[in-house]
Protein backbone atom coordinates (compact mmCIF):
# COMPACT_ATOMS: atom_id res chain seq x y z
CA UNK A 1 0.00 0.00 0.00
CA UNK A 2 2.78 2.33 1.03
CA UNK A 3 4.55 1.90 -2.19
CA UNK A 4 1.18 2.43 -4.00
CA UNK A 5 0.92 5.61 -2.10
CA UNK A 6 4.73 6.46 -3.08
CA UNK A 7 3.87 6.09 -6.78
CA UNK A 8 1.11 8.34 -6.73
CA UNK A 9 2.69 11.34 -4.89
CA UNK A 10 5.77 10.69 -7.01
CA UNK A 11 3.30 10.91 -10.23
CA UNK A 12 1.79 13.92 -8.88
CA UNK A 13 4.99 15.72 -7.85
CA UNK A 14 5.97 15.39 -11.62
CA UNK A 15 2.44 16.58 -12.81
CA UNK A 16 2.79 19.38 -11.00
CA UNK A 17 6.48 20.23 -11.74
CA UNK A 18 4.98 20.14 -15.02
CA UNK A 19 1.95 22.53 -14.36
CA UNK A 20 4.52 24.91 -12.73
CA UNK A 21 6.83 25.22 -15.66
CA UNK A 22 3.80 26.00 -17.70
CA UNK A 23 2.48 29.24 -15.74
CA UNK A 24 2.39 32.33 -17.40
CA UNK A 25 5.97 33.94 -16.80
CA UNK A 26 4.72 37.58 -16.84
CA UNK A 27 1.54 37.31 -14.20
CA UNK A 28 3.36 38.14 -10.71
CA UNK A 29 1.22 35.89 -8.92
CA UNK A 30 1.74 32.87 -10.89
CA UNK A 31 5.66 33.46 -10.07
CA UNK A 32 4.58 33.56 -6.44
CA UNK A 33 2.81 29.95 -7.26
CA UNK A 34 5.47 28.70 -9.24
CA UNK A 35 7.93 28.64 -6.23
CA UNK A 36 5.23 27.13 -3.52
CA UNK A 37 4.14 24.40 -5.62
CA UNK A 38 7.53 22.88 -6.44
CA UNK A 39 8.58 23.04 -3.27
CA UNK A 40 5.48 21.53 -1.35
CA UNK A 41 5.12 18.86 -4.61
CA UNK A 42 8.59 17.87 -4.23
CA UNK A 43 8.77 17.51 -0.53
CA UNK A 44 5.00 15.42 -0.59
CA UNK A 45 7.14 12.99 -2.68
CA UNK A 46 10.00 12.99 -0.90
CA UNK A 47 8.15 12.77 2.63
CA UNK A 48 5.85 9.43 1.02
CA UNK A 49 9.42 7.97 -0.12
CA UNK A 50 10.22 7.98 3.66
CA UNK A 51 7.54 5.94 4.86
CA UNK A 52 8.97 3.07 3.20
CA UNK A 53 12.11 3.43 4.95
CA UNK A 54 11.23 2.76 8.82
CA UNK A 55 9.92 0.19 11.00
CA UNK A 56 9.11 2.74 14.18
CA UNK A 57 5.71 3.34 14.40
CA UNK A 58 5.92 6.75 16.08
CA UNK A 59 7.96 7.60 13.46
CA UNK A 60 5.83 6.60 10.77
CA UNK A 61 3.36 8.11 11.97
CA UNK A 62 5.41 11.51 11.99
CA UNK A 63 6.86 10.71 8.46
CA UNK A 64 3.22 10.26 7.75
CA UNK A 65 2.13 13.45 9.28
CA UNK A 66 4.98 15.41 7.32
CA UNK A 67 3.72 14.07 3.73
CA UNK A 68 0.17 15.28 4.56
CA UNK A 69 1.50 18.00 5.34
CA UNK A 70 2.98 18.39 2.33
CA UNK A 71 0.07 17.09 0.47
CA UNK A 72 -2.39 19.80 1.77
CA UNK A 73 0.16 22.75 0.53
CA UNK A 74 0.50 21.49 -2.80
CA UNK A 75 -4.08 21.29 -2.97
CA UNK A 76 -3.73 24.44 -2.14
CA UNK A 77 -1.78 25.86 -4.64
CA UNK A 78 -3.52 23.67 -6.88
CA UNK A 79 -6.73 24.97 -5.86
CA UNK A 80 -4.90 28.26 -6.54
CA UNK A 81 -4.22 27.46 -10.32
CA UNK A 82 -8.07 26.81 -10.74
CA UNK A 83 -9.43 29.93 -9.23
CA UNK A 84 -7.58 31.95 -10.88
CA UNK A 85 -8.19 30.27 -14.24
CA UNK A 86 -3.95 29.67 -15.20
CA UNK A 87 -5.00 26.20 -16.59
CA UNK A 88 -8.03 25.24 -18.51
CA UNK A 89 -10.31 22.95 -15.58
CA UNK A 90 -10.37 20.20 -18.09
CA UNK A 91 -6.48 19.89 -17.08
CA UNK A 92 -6.44 21.05 -13.73
CA UNK A 93 -9.64 19.50 -12.25
CA UNK A 94 -7.99 15.61 -12.31
CA UNK A 95 -5.19 16.89 -10.79
CA UNK A 96 -7.14 18.60 -8.22
CA UNK A 97 -9.37 15.52 -7.31
CA UNK A 98 -6.04 13.23 -7.04
CA UNK A 99 -4.48 15.93 -5.00
CA UNK A 100 -7.17 15.19 -3.07
CA UNK A 101 -7.30 11.55 -2.92
CA UNK A 102 -3.69 11.51 -1.95
CA UNK A 103 -4.22 13.93 0.69
CA UNK A 104 -7.01 11.77 2.29
CA UNK A 105 -5.04 8.58 1.93
CA UNK A 106 -2.55 9.94 4.45
CA UNK A 107 -5.45 11.23 6.86
CA UNK A 108 -7.30 7.98 6.57
CA UNK A 109 -3.58 6.29 7.42
CA UNK A 110 -3.08 8.56 10.32
CA UNK A 111 -6.69 8.15 11.91
CA UNK A 112 -6.38 4.04 11.65
CA UNK A 113 -2.72 4.41 13.38
CA UNK A 114 -2.89 7.52 15.70
CA UNK A 115 -3.47 5.98 19.00
CA UNK A 116 -6.62 7.58 21.22
CA UNK A 117 -8.46 7.98 17.86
Amino acid sequence: MIGDIYKRTKLLSRTCLKIALVLPQEVALCNLIRGHLIEKATDMAIKSKGLMDTQNPEYFLQKLSNAKEAADGCQYWLDMIQEESYLDSDIINPILAESGAISNLFALAIKKIKPNN
